[in-house]
């Protein structure tokens, strides 16, 4: 399970004190009404859909998997999420794949995901100190294979355990910079800053996060908002500092990166609710010190010098750059409503082979000549009589 700074206690826990004041997976599970009617209910809901988020939690990516995975969960597990045991074979029974299936379909993905999103958020914030600061990183992905074809996703992910809290599909006649909105109405941002790439250095966006939702962003600024970037770069190079207020070193990975950022005023940057601008440039050294790469980038924030020291801010940038590289579908989920109805594509789990060129045909025995001096097997039917040969073949 990713979200390691939660306590054991506060997945299946319906005691508030177990985990501050979060209640525990069961008890917000419990808030989703039943679709079935009261007859012929063998399972509890809240156990059904509590095995499905246990199996999805663990990476499983289909129905199929989590009914794979539940059906090996120890009786332990079992009776912490809510199973009774079976009154003639004295044991707990998990649920089946079309079981979980059918409910989940029943219910529908929008109040799953709005439910679980909410637990994770507020089980990010359980335990965290007060001048923390929650980040929460937005990103889109496509998503191939799945029973419509190809899906877009918009997704809001906390930093800390890459774990996804909110989803939205995003309209085929649309982009993701629109539908900033859709996402995070339902995201809790207090005492979070929101992070993106330079696709939503939008002035809405802005608008929207820090002054309709009063939380804080962290937005990268290209080349797609040529005058921001214009003052971005004027702004740095006459009132910024000469030397770097933070300087980093990065031994992973095989190589060194050394990141050094600078952090001035955005007055006269001319966007919404900006209160500092920010400058990092990374070097890429290989072992030997021989510089390999360099790049600079620009960003604009609204979170003010008490709230966030130039480390912050290279913590947060960095935070981002892990979420745009990490496959988040597979982190929790692409959607009840998707990714678990995802389907393999034509030629899935076969190598492709160079060059996308169609794969040669499976060579004979023959084209295998056997090494000097080899006998072969003999064949056990070469000494039976003829009529009893006919019947072998």
């Amino acid at each position: 399970m990713p979200v390691s700074h939660a306590r054991a206690t506060a997945v299946t826990s319906t005691d508030e004190d177990a985990c501050g004041d979060v209640p525990g997976l069961l008890e917000v599970l419990a808030r989703v009404p039943d679709p079935r009617k009261r007859r012929g209910r063998r399972y509890p809901l809240v156990f059904v859909l509590a095995v499905a988020v246990a199996c999805v939690l663990a990476e499983a990516k289909s129905f199929r998997e989590i009914g794979d995975q539940a059906a090996d969960l120890p009786q332990e597990v079992l009776g912490r999420l809510g199973g009774r045991p079976h009154p003639l074979l004295r044991r707990i029974i998990a649920p089946s794949e079309k079981r979980i299936r059918t409910l989940v379909h029943a219910i529908g993905a929008d109040l799953l995901d709005e439910l679980i999103g909410g637990w994770l958020r507020a089980l990010a914030d359980a335990g965290r100190l007060d001048r923390l600061l929650t980040a929460i990183a937005i990103d889109g992905k496509w998503l191939r294979g799945v029973a419509d074809g190809q899906v877009k996703l918009f997704a809001a992910l906390l930093h800390e355990g890459k774990v996804m809290i909110a989803q939205h599909r995003i309209p085929d006649d649309t982009t993701e910079t629109t539908q900033v909105r859709a996402l995070l109405d339902s995201v809790d941002l207090e005492n979070a800053v929101v992070t993106a790439d330079a696709a939503h250095a939008q002035r809405e966006t802005a608008e929207y996060i820090a002054g309709e939702r009063e939380s804080d962003y962290f937005l990268f600024v290209k080349g797609n908002q040529p005058s921001l970037q214009q003052a971005i770069f004027e702004a740095i190079q006459h009132d910024g500092p000469r030397e770097p207020d933070c300087t980093e070193l990065d031994y992973s990975h095989g190589r060194i990166i050394r990141r050094s950022i600078w952090v001035t005023s955005a007055d006269g940057a001319g966007f919404p609710h900006a209160d500092r601008i920010v400058r990092i440039r990374r070097d890429g050294y290989d072992l030997d010190g021989t510089l390999i790469s360099k790049e600079i980038v620009h960003a604009v924030t609204s979170l003010t010098e008490d709230r966030a020291s130039a480390a912050d801010l290279a913590r947060i940038a960095r935070g981002q750059w892990g979420i745009e590289s990490v496959h988040w579908r597979h982190r929790l989920r692409g959607g009840f409503e998707h990714r678990l109805r995802r389907q393999r594509p034509p030629g899935h789990g076969h190598v492709p082979e160079p060059g996308h060129q169609p794969a040669l045909p499976r060579r004979r025995h023959r084209d295998h000549p056997h090494p000097p001096g080899h006998r072969t097997r003999p064949d056990p039917h070469a000494q039976l009589p003829a009529a009893m040969r006919r019947l072998h073949k």
